[in-house]
């Protein structure tokens, strides 16, 4: 069972945490999942006590700790999924990160950290969100803790924040974008290095890619019209980028995709 709220542009933690969401699972058979990058930074809380939940990413194995930070990914996370697993997830912006937990994208892109040893208080919220009774329980747990902690934030960062969770905005060029943000093009790549580990050529073409999945799952266009729709050079451009992210051709996701963008599910013995 998948729960998931967004926070209205109402809500004071609007420029610090985007979503949270919850995914309960019961079933007969282990399942393996296959994440392609999502381009979210997520903290995410891991309600298993029972069952440990494995993963890789790259060519690295671990056990799923109780909390984690995982964002930016530019390579697929494997999971191997117990039979009965619960997480609960809190989706941040970019920026928020950076100021609540005095982290770069370096210090967690394509890793999996453990983030009660970067911040210790997050352990007690572990414990609370495990003795909570709902997923509205929980929502309230982790905009209550995180009041305190939101940052004050410039212009720019709220723009980056829009930018970085909107891929089906217009594409930019670099010079356009580092004038939108009044930047530099060294200090805009400065910046982006810090919030998503790549460099802006790298982080546009992350969003074209990041635009292509929203558009297989939300449409029935041809591949070769949502090259042209996200503005790849062409089909060859396209399908080297999806490749080089996920692992995957765009043809083989589309037949292979599920209902939950991103996410890619097989049963296991």
């Amino acid at each position: 069972m998948e729960q998931s709220c967004h926070l209205p542009p109402t809500s004071p933690l609007h420029d610090t945490l985007r979503q949270c969401w919850q995914l309960d699972r019961q079933a007969e058979a282990r399942a393996h999942e296959t994440i392609i990058p999502k381009g979210l930074v997520e903290v995410i809380f891991n309600l298993n006590e029972r069952e440990s939940v494995t993963a890789r990413i790259g060519t690295q194995d671990f056990q799923l700790p109780r909390c984690f930070l995982s964002g930016f990914h530019s390579v697929p996370v494997q999971t191997w999924m117990p039979r009965q697993h619960s997480l609960f997830g809190m989706v941040l912006n970019p920026t928020a990160v950076a100021s609540i937990f005095r982290l770069e994208a370096a210090d967690f892109v394509n890793q999996c950290l453990d983030l009660t040893l970067v911040h210790a208080p997050l352990l007690d919220l572990w414990h609370q969100l495990l003795e909570a009774a709902s997923f509205a329980e929980r929502v309230a747990l982790v905009q209550r803790w995180l009041l305190p902690h939101r940052p004050e934030l410039t212009a720019q960062e709220r723009f980056l924040n829009h930018y970085l969770s909107s891929p089906t905005a217009p594409a930019l060029t670099v010079p356009a974008l580092a004038d939108q943000l009044c930047y530099s093009p060294r200090h805009l790549t400065r910046k982006l290095q810090a919030l998503t580990g790549m460099n802006t050529e790298q982080t546009l073409l992350y969003q074209k890619y990041q635009h292509a999945v929203g558009l297989m799952h939300a449409t029935e266009l041809s591949l070769t019209e949502i090259a042209h729709a996200c503005q790849f050079t062409d089909q060859a451009h396209f399908s080297k980028t999806f490749r080089g992210f996920t692992q995957l051709a765009p043809r083989e996701y589309r037949r292979r995709k599920s209902h939950l963008p991103g996410h890619l599910f097989a049963d296991v013995a």
